[in-house]
């Protein structure tokens, strides 16, 4: 008889502050501290995230504040915590920072850090600090769109498809997809479900975290549709998707990408972003930016300025991102407003 296999695990917990690199290459466990605040117990790092990924900040003004369920807290000595929590906060506010490019896209990584990736159609470039410092993703470039699912994360482009960690570490080498796809989503992280957008303006559904792709009908759909985005609300119900469709505007499914019909405003969409923290937020980045905080009945402008790509944190509702140029505009206040 053969010895038993034995496998083992390595496990630590959230106030080793390990880089996510580590975390993702290593497959380490990591287990979250219990904070108490205000009475409440939360777990470090899934209800109470540190806004720069574990790194040790005197900049205090970058605070970002409460969270809705969660709490934010920067990873500082208690005492500064406890500082924060009794003034309520009142150091948070938008914040412009540069950007290594053009941005193509923007998303946020549902890891520890909240890791930030600029896709450029060139290189991948992810920061771990809010978009105050960048690194280069390792690997080939050339993607201009990615999402994240329970698997990691599935960068999109001209060569095809990548796969690589949250943390941007690197990205592996491209694999051929039906078309080119131009923009990538999911509906929600801890599923393999992900949608794209052709070159085409055809929609593409995978159900294995992008290794297999089949066409959808999306009757109605424009062929000028260049960004998508999706959400999961109630697990019972179908994913609303939105299509930004350039001047031919904003338009939404209600039935996982089956029919779409078009939303009355804004008039021009070529980014869309949302949050599964709150689904009742649309982000659009038409002539101006706009924001829908009831589910894409109604759309405010929010910013007047011409946008390159929005992303949404999400597990935070109150962190957004724009690009304008070589310019990243961040909000703490969910979209309302930017810097």
């Amino acid at each position: 008889m053969s010895a038993p296999e034995r496998r083992v695990a390595v496990v630590t917990d959230s106030t080793a502050y390990l880089p996510a690199e580590v975390v993702d290459r290593y497959r380490l466990t990591v287990v979250p501290l219990q904070v108490v605040i205000g009475g409440r117990s939360l777990a470090e790092g899934v209800e109470v995230v540190g806004s720069h990924g574990g790194v040790v900040r005197t900049d205090l003004l970058r605070f970002v504040g409460f969270m809705r369920p969660r709490l934010e807290v920067p990873l500082i000595p208690p005492i500064v915590c406890l500082a924060l929590v009794l003034t309520g906060c009142q150091g948070a506010r938008a914040t412009t920072e540069r950007l290594p490019s053009n941005a193509t896209s923007l998303a946020v990584a549902p890891d520890f850090a909240g890791t930030l990736w600029e896709m450029t159609g060139e290189r991948a470039w992810r920061s771990r600090d809010g978009g105050l410092s960048w690194q280069v993703v390792r690997g080939p470039g050339g993607a201009i769109g990615i999402a994240f699912s329970e698997k990691g994360g599935r960068a999109v482009g001209p060569r095809g498809s990548q796969h690589g960690a949250y943390g941007g570490v690197a990205l592996s080498r491209p694999v051929p997809t039906p078309q080119v796809f131009v923009s990538i989503t999911t509906p929600y992280h801890r599923t393999d479900r992900l949608y794209a957008l052709d070159l085409f303006g055809h929609l593409w559904l995978s159900a294995d975290a992008g290794r297999k792709w089949a066409q959808l009908r999306a009757a109605r759909l424009p062929s000028s549709a260049v960004a998508v985005a999706a959400v999961r609300g109630d697990v019972v119900k179908p994913d609303v998707i939105y299509a930004a469709c350039g001047i031919d505007g904003l338009w939404r499914s209600l039935d996982d990408g089956a029919t779409f019909t078009r939303v009355p405003d804004p008039t021009a969409a070529y980014a869309v972003a949302m949050t599964t923290d709150d689904q009742s937020r649309v982000l659009v980045a038409g002539d101006r930016l706009y924001l829908s905080t009831d589910y894409g009945r109604t759309f405010l402008p929010v910013l007047d300025r011409r946008v390159d790509a929005v992303a949404f944190d999400p597990r935070n509702d109150r962190l957004a991102y724009a690009a304008v140029g070589r310019e990243l505009l961040r909000s703490v206040d969910g979209g309302h407003s930017w810097p």
